[in-house]
């Protein structure tokens, strides 16, 4: 028995063991989860990879030691300031020592974490990613903080997205404050360069924030800068609070002692005579960058180079005193001349090295020996290694092979043409052949299916060697032109010879370029690479050829949305199966494509052709939606929902940006971008306006009070200096945009409220709309009325807004109809347009003034030729709820709706895209069915050989008919949600299969 009962005992503790192993595992996938949410840029570690690649180093032995023992006595003193700022010009050695700093923090156990801004890597620049790369960090240095941190992240899911002071309450402050672990008490994070961060406004947030919140941590908070305008502005206003030292003022004596021991160890294979090292050290002044510049071309660790000759040239320049940059700037000059104008190399090793040095210059991030000799038209990578050699003391190769920049300072030389004089690397003059060069890698190096994909039934997530078929596949040279092609066509100027590339780029090989961007996870990205090659072609007006090909790379855009927005994206070979199977017949990309293709389903009839007026994406906002907002450049969308958030997202793929925004207490009625496209104001329920920087996500000032009533519009005027509003309580009020100030006594007219306000494209007029069914015009200067009100509408006005050209005003209504009324006389141009069966929601028209977009109570948008009324696209159905808001993009290619059913769409309005019905065909037992791309409806076939349309929602027979004839055996679909897949059998036959029961 006794034996019995131990067994029974070891049996249960093993159960009990495994119990416990199961949690724990369980437990650190559900970690990992939550911290994964964060994307913390592990790049951004003072000792990641990425310092290797750029050179980052640590202080020689016995230097700086002044600066470093002040900054370990600040991280000893619990009691002294929280945050220390050390800035210096460039040059001044800042980033070394906070690199030195960070070893030293974490041998000791004091680093809680360590974000490093850098050019060279856009994640290391982005001020938005610092706050929860350090919460990150910290999580895996203190376990009480990141248990709390996950149950944070757990609450907020999308805490990363906030903005930055939100970020820094939910992601440290909240947290830290429930561990109350003595184990985080003085420790210390470093932030290194912020001024290398793209947007200064966030940073400014960031260092508001620090000072706000750093006294109630137990964090002490390290900071390097350059003494830039803004963040020097920010610093000096919180002098109290913080301490720190100036690089550049610290006595000149120590750091020359300083350089002199570095100079010291660097030449010593060189042995310089102390009076020359003497000479050096008072060349350097006070720039490290000088010193080791120096190093670096007089020993390049290059065997054939003769140090002592060129440290006698060294010798040799001016040594009179000079200011600003021009010392430095002289000694980049002479290391180029010493490379350019040696007359021991030959002509076509200095081309080579001219080539390389552009080539790392313009490159849009740090490239390899391959792609630089791709690029640079060199072909031979022995070449570009040759010629990297003199120029070492200025570039820097890590030991994969991947090029960067030396300093910050290297490049700002290079590309001003008053200090490089004949060293000047023109953008302009080099990029067109940049751009050629993408467009040629292109050319040669993609292929259909080129990593060689097995199966399109496989999600590329579990591929499982995907990565090394990626790496096997793909090389560094055609990922750099995948992705940066249009960054170098925008800066060239236009020409025939890019134009044609361009046109043979989306005719032959986009298909194939949309699979690297598919297999990199960056098909969003793919969405404005090719807007931003549309803007380069119309940039400087356009012609017929010019707008053919507008059109084509519009419709390319169009297709890689499509694709993204459905789950078919998570195949790549659906680009081929699914996606283009559905393209708009309309579309170039089915016009140049689908001939090419074989063995592919091919769907004919009236359903095919209802496709061209589907959303070309929808996006889930979690609120009803009451309005949206284009910023100017098209990039981004303001939206306003009625749980009283303000939300910033991209415009191409609905990514949440910068939000969601909290502060109106009740719904958001109205948003709108400034004319610069900095600030986004919002108007609300809770009779509050309130201005938001874009970038941060921050209020710029308090929120403006005055209306007793809902604000039901907001508008910025051209010059983004006024905001007018318009209110329940039947008055306009015109605001300055920087503080909320009221620059005039209310504007009284209507009788009833105002549902819409809006500033004419000079700024000198403000017109409104109101439920008193007229529309009025006011002068902005003044606030008096600039015309009669005008008459026409039989309901109330729910909006109102300016042609392009400021001649005429667009109105919709709740009589069903859209207004043109011309602004001199407020007679009716032309219309009304009718064809909405319910109110009349919005109205925007398009950029050049021709088309006007409408959205209505009656769930769907249309678009109308503004001269005559004729519908030229739509209507387009698909939202469930009243549609409140639609806005134009400014190339004028899509409309974005914003509805109550909590979702935004995505229409393809280009034009002649107005949809047909066709009568109900009979029914009978279904033997397959197939879904349409945006999920709304299925296709099937019944035994009498009818093919039917079905809406999903409520399974009623929709007017269409569709021919589906498979050409080949063995094809395979999705449905957009992936629950279920179509394909075909053997014989041909299309069967439908749930997806749970694919793998049996």
């Amino acid at each position: 028995m006794r034996r019995y009962r131990r067994i029974q005992s070891l049996f249960q503790q093993l159960q009990t063991n495994l119990g416990a192993n199961t949690w724990s595992i369980a437990n650190e996938i559900l970690i990992n989860t939550r911290l994964e949410m964060l994307k913390s840029v592990d790049l951004a570690d003072y000792d990641s990879s990425l310092a290797t690649f750029i050179s980052r180093r640590t202080c020689t032995e016995g230097t700086r030691t002044k600066v470093l023992e002040e900054l370990n006595e600040w991280a000893n003193n619990a009691s002294g300031p929280g945050v220390y700022w050390m800035n210096g010009m460039a040059g001044t050695g800042k980033t070394t020592i906070a690199c030195t700093f960070s070893g030293l923090l974490k041998r000791r156990g004091l680093l809680a974490a360590s974000f490093f801004c850098t050019r060279t890597s856009a994640d290391c620049r982005d001020v938005t990613r610092i706050i929860p790369t350090i919460a990150c960090q910290m999580a895996w240095y203190s376990l009480p903080f990141q248990h709390h941190l996950c149950d944070a992240i757990a609450e907020e899911p999308t805490a990363r997205s906030k903005t930055i002071a939100k970020q820094f309450e939910l992601l440290l402050a909240g947290p830290l404050q429930k561990t109350g672990d003595a184990t985080l008490k003085s420790q210390v994070v470093v932030m290194d360069a912020l001024d290398e961060c793209d947007d200064q406004g966030g940073v400014g947030m960031l260092l508001d924030v620090l000072f706000r919140l750093t006294s109630r941590l137990p964090l002490k908070i390290f900071v390097t800068s350059r003494p830039e305008s803004g963040i020097y502005s920010k610093m000096m206003d919180h002098e109290g609070s913080r301490t720190g030292v100036h690089l550049h003022d610290i006595e000149k004596s120590l750091v020359s002692a300083d350089i002199k021991l570095y100079l010291e160890e660097a030449l010593g294979p060189v042995s310089p005579h102390p009076s020359q090292i003497k000479e050096l050290v008072q060349r350097c002044g006070v720039l490290f960058i000088y010193a080791a510049t120096l190093a670096r071309y007089i020993l390049p660790g290059d065997g054939k180079i003769n140090s002592q000759n060129r440290l006698r040239l060294v010798l040799d320049m001016s040594p009179d005193a000079v200011k600003g940059t021009e010392h430095i700037d002289n000694l980049y000059a002479t290391v180029l001349k010493s490379v350019l104008e040696d007359e021991g190399m030959e002509e076509k090793e200095k081309g080579d090295v001219w080539t390389v040095l552009r080539m790392v210059l313009l490159a849009e991030e740090p490239i390899g020996v391959e792609t630089i000799a791709t690029l640079g038209g060199i072909g031979d990578g022995s070449r570009v290694e040759y010629a990297l050699v003199p120029l070492r003391s200025v570039l820097h190769q890590s030991s994969t092979g991947v090029v960067s920049t030396l300093h910050a300072s290297f490049p700002d030389f290079m590309f001003s043409p008053k200090r490089s004089g004949p060293y000047f690397c023109d953008t302009a003059k080099y990029s067109p052949s940049l751009a050629d060069k993408c467009f040629k890698i292109l050319k040669t190096q993609l292929r259909m299916n080129i990593c060689d994909l097995p199966s399109s039934f496989i999600p590329d997530a579990k591929v499982e060697d995907l990565q090394d078929r990626i790496k096997t596949n793909i090389s560094p040279t055609l990922a750099y032109a995948c992705r940066y092609w249009t960054s170098h066509l925008r800066k060239a100027p236009r020409s025939g010879k890019l134009m044609t590339a361009l046109e043979e780029f989306l005719i032959v090989r986009l298909l194939f370029w949309m699979e690297i961007m598919s297999l990199r996870q960056d098909l969003s990205t793919g969405v404005e690479i090719l807007y931003s090659a549309k803007q380069w072609l119309t940039g400087s007006g356009t012609g017929p050829s010019e707008q053919a090909l507008a059109v084509m790379i519009a419709d390319a855009a169009n297709f890689v949305t499509l694709h993204a927005s459905t789950p078919a994206s998570e195949s790549t070979p659906h680009i081929y199966i699914s996606s283009l199977p559905f393209c708009a017949r309309s579309s170039s990309v089915y016009t140049h494509y689908w001939p090419r293709m074989q063995g592919l389903l091919e769907l004919r009839g009236s359903l095919m052709d209802r496709r061209e007026t589907a959303a070309l994406a929808t996006w889930n906002i979690g609120s009803e939606v009451f309005s949206v907002a284009y910023s100017p450049d098209g990039s981004r969308v303001a939206v306003g929902c009625k749980d009283g958030s303000v939300s910033i997202r991209n415009a191409y793929d609905g990514t949440l940006l910068v939000g969601p925004l909290q502060g109106h207490t009740e719904a958001v009625r109205s948003v709108v971008f400034s004319g610069d496209g900095r600030l986004v104001a919002s108007g609300s329920d809770d009779r509050t306006i309130r201005v938001w920087d874009v970038r941060s996500g921050s209020l710029i000032t308090d929120p403006f009070h005055g209306h007793t009533g809902t604000v039901n519009s907001v508008s910025f005027s051209p010059d983004s200096t006024r905001i007018v509003s318009g209110s329940d309580d039947s008055t306009i009020r015109v605001w300055r945009a920087t503080d909320g100030a009221l620059l005039m006594d209310p504007l009284y007219g209507h009788t009833d409220a105002i549902n819409c306000v809006t500033f004419s494209p000079d700024g000198t007029l403000i017109a409104s709309a109101s439920n008193d069914n007229t529309i009025r015009l006011w002068h902005s200067h003044d606030g008096t009325p600039a015309a009669s009100p005008f008459h026409g509408h039989t309901d109330r006005v729910n909006c109102v807004t300016f042609t392009p050209d400021g001649t005429r005003l667009v109105s919709g209504s709740h009589d069903r109809t859209v207004g043109v009324w011309r602004v001199s006389d407020g007679s009716a141009v032309t219309g009304p347009f009718q064809g909405h069966t319910d109110a009349v929601m919005s109205v925007a028209v398009s950029g050049n003034g021709t088309l006007v977009a409408s959205g209505s109570s009656d769930y769907t948008v249309r678009v109308w030729r503004l001269d005559d009324g004729t519908l030229t696209a739509g209507p387009f159905a698909g939202h469930t709820e009243w549609i409140w808001s639609v806005v134009y993009a400014p190339d004028g290619t899509r409309v974005i709706s914003g509805s109550f059913d909590g979702t935004m769409r995505v229409w393809n309005v280009r034009g002649g895209l107005v949809a047909t019905a066709s009568s109900d065909l009979p029914s009978s037992e279904l033997k397959w069915l197939c879904f349409s791309p945006d999920g709304a409806h299925v296709v099937t076939e019944s035994d009498d050989n009818g093919i039917q349309m079905w809406r999903v929602t409520d399974g009623t027979c929709q007017p269409g008919s569709v021919d589906m004839r498979p050409a080949s055996p063995r094809l395979h679909m999705s449905s957009p949600d992936g629950l279920y897949t179509a394909q075909t059998d053997e014989d041909g036959k299309l069967v439908q299969v749930p997806k749970s029961m694919e793998a049996q």
